[in-house]
């Protein structure tokens, strides 16, 4: 009986050390963290409300673009994007 009351004791104990082991500089880059992606995320809202009004003064106005349009604005938006990754496909390769 005395064993796994003794084994119970050990493994609270390791636990409490263990929550106890943060430095307030490891708590301060969590919480630095915390605050940047919380800013990200209000950045993210943000530009997807702005897009939602244009969007919807578009509708009114009657300035609603195309299907044309939109595809062509997609197909610049990936080719950007492939030459970003392109560019930093080089500059990995570049900086080995």
């Amino acid at each position: 009986m005395q064993k796994p009351l003794t084994y119970a004791l050990l493994l609270a104990a390791t636990l409490a050390l263990a929550a106890c082991e943060d430095t307030p500089e490891s708590k301060m880059d969590n919480a630095k963290e915390s605050v940047s992606e919380a800013a990200e995320a209000m950045g993210d809202a943000i530009e997807e409300s702005g897009e939602a009004i244009e969007q919807k003064a578009n509708e009114v106005m009657g300035n609603e673009p195309t299907t044309g349009e939109k595809i062509e604005a997609a197909a610049d938006d990936a080719a950007d994007a492939m030459q970003e990754a392109g560019d930093a496909a080089k500059e990995a390769v570049d900086g080995q």
